[in-house]
């Protein structure tokens, strides 16, 4: 891990602009794509552009790149709980949210047919695909194949947000509300998909277009909470990014339970970045806040 006296102000003023300004563009570009139903260029733009642009920021801004904890250390309590963490958290929030939300229950190919262009679609024959075969396949690649698959373009963001801005804000303003500023500028990244292309939140959900952008640092404050947790433990940059892709993989299977029609709600749940199923997620962090976080691994 990077040690903190070697982010200086003027490194960590570099570091964040070239990480949000150089950012924005893919990201605006790629909101408006998935607004217009482009998938195939929102993917691109936001997956393989966007989320390398906070580790070249690592570089431009000359800090330790090395000291990030590149070198493998395998915990296996780690692994599980970052592998297994965000799945459970996420089906727990899904489950509080249809206990308040029942009639929006039902499992459907809706959700995943609306984030994949209709002529892709039609040639996959995804359309005839039967819904709870398919929610069974999903929900344990979401726990495999998925994650493991995103660890590499979650390294991206990781190398940034958990590498260097974590580090530099908990010193500069105690861990507590280090944590709390880092997870809001972690959603603040994320404000051009939401605002324009309706990203994470679907509908014309209530609050829109300022409650989105709101509810997502919420969700990504308590997540970062978790993912910062397990760097902390163990130094190693492989381990926060395999929590950040098992994080993305389990609001996929959610998708299929939703019922066409509801997207609206989206703004609440089921997916756990919604205000009501991100609730377990809260719960653990402020655990994890109460009982003082963790030492740095050196």
């Amino acid at each position: 891990m990077i040690n903190t006296n070697e982010i200086t102000n003027n490194k960590f003023v570099i570091f964040m602009s070239a990480a949000f300004l150089a950012a924005y563009i893919p990201l605006s570009i790629a909101g408006i794509a998935y607004k217009n139903g482009n998938t195939l260029l929102f993917m691109f733009l936001f997956r393989v552009v966007a989320i390398l642009i906070p580790l070249a920021a690592v570089l431009i801004a000359k800090l330790p790149f090395k000291k990030l904890g590149w070198k493998p250390k395998f915990s296996f309590k780690y692994f599980i709980f970052a592998l297994i963490g965000p799945q459970l958290l996420s089906w727990l929030g899904a489950a509080l949210f249809f206990i308040f939300n029942r009639e929006a229950f039902g499992v459907s190919m809706d959700g995943i047919l609306a984030m994949i262009p209709s002529d892709i679609a039609s040639m996959t024959g995804m359309a005839d695909i039967d819904p709870y075969p398919y929610l069974g396949v999903m929900t344990v690649m979401s726990l495999t194949v998925i994650p493991i698959s995103q660890i590499l373009p979650s390294l991206g963001e990781e190398a940034g947000w958990r590498g260097v801005m974590y580090p530099f804000l908990k010193t500069k303003l105690g861990p507590v509300a280090g944590k709390l500023a880092g997870g809001a500028l972690w959603g603040i990244w994320h404000w051009p998909l939401v605002i324009l292309g309706s990203y994470f939140y679907e509908g014309e959900y209530f609050g829109k277009p300022v409650l989105g952008p709101v509810v997502i640092c919420i969700a990504l404050c308590a997540f970062g909470i978790l993912i910062d947790y397990v760097y902390e433990r163990t130094g190693c940059i492989w381990i926060p990014s395999l929590m950040h892709a098992s994080m993305n993989a389990s609001a996929m299977p959610v998708l299929l339970i939703l019922k066409s029609g509801y997207q609206d709600l989206s703004i609440l749940g089921p997916s756990c970045f919604g205000l009501i199923g991100v609730l377990p997620v809260i719960v653990v962090a402020v655990i994890l806040l109460v009982k003082g976080g963790a030492k740095k691994t050196a």
